[in-house]
């Protein structure tokens, strides 16, 4: 008999235990002080273009980042309205994504995908009005992708892989030249 209630007492504990488990490593991310958004408000001002050196681990803004890519983020704040975010793209490689300050993933883009030498976005909620987007748009509209965010903060992060070290220069000028920033429908 006494085994018997060993037996449940030890299995309870190994349930229990696992339970815990699953949930510390659920809530460890909403625990964390030093989340990548955290780090970004440190870094720099909401609707501006902020190059980030890929460095040592341990010292990066964003987790993961690898040596052969250069990287250019936009911490976006849509409470005074749309932003607006451009970015040349040397090569068919290049990836915009946006992230929600919890780290989603609402929208990916790569430039093979767009079939043009710029990426050209606005970033806006449901109800804030874009001209480029609707059927009375501009024919210039058709160049800009009207993306819409689930929350009014959020991370732009431009990814520009290299093909080889010779390339890190001409990123790197052309991050430099990134714009994000207030819309406006004048803006191309």
């Amino acid at each position: 008999m006494r085994l018997r209630h060993f037996a449940y007492f030890l299995l309870l504990t190994v349930v229990l235990a696992g339970l815990l488990h699953v949930l510390g490593v659920f809530a460890l991310p909403y625990l964390s002080s030093q989340t990548a958004w955290k780090r970004l408000e440190a870094a720099g001002d909401a609707n501006k273009i902020i190059r980030l050196e890929s460095g040592k681990s341990g010292r990066q803004i964003l987790s993961m980042m690898a040596p052969d890519i250069r990287y250019a983020v936009c911490r976006f704040d849509l409470s005074d309205g749309p932003v607006r975010l451009v970015t040349p793209t040397e090569n068919g490689l290049w990836v915009v994504a946006l992230y929600t300050p919890d780290g989603d993933n609402f929208y990916a883009v790569n430039a093979e995908d767009l079939v043009r030498p710029l990426f050209n976005l606005v970033i806006a909620t449901e109800n804030q009005t874009v001209i480029e987007e609707g059927v009375d748009a501009p024919v210039e509209a058709d160049q800009v992708a009207v993306v819409r965010s689930p929350t009014f903060e959020g991370i732009a992060v431009i990814r520009a892989p290299l093909n080889d070290q010779s390339e890190a220069s001409v990123a790197e000028q052309a991050l430099a030249n990134a714009y994000c920033g207030p819309y406006s429908a004048q803006d191309k």
